[in-house]
């Protein structure tokens, strides 16, 4: 990997890992670190699906309450 661990930790940070997943990330093999990077991949896409579905909620009330 051509990351160093300063830059390699912020971008897993950046992409809301916590601090537990950041460490058993660092100690683990490639194959390990690619999973636990699907993994992550999956929460946040589940994240964004829920949040869109919110705000499809909101935009049908303001749509119903535009009519």
């Amino acid at each position: 990997m051509n990351f160093d661990n300063k830059e390699l930790i912020q971008n897993l940070k950046d992409a809301n890992c916590c601090a537990e997943f950041i460490e058993k990330f660092l100690q683990s093999d490639n194959k390990v670190k690619l999973k636990l990077l699907a993994q992550q991949r999956k929460y946040l896409l589940d994240e964004l699906h829920a949040s869109q579905r919110r705000i499809d909620c909101l935009d049908y009330l303001m749509y119903k309450l535009k009519e």
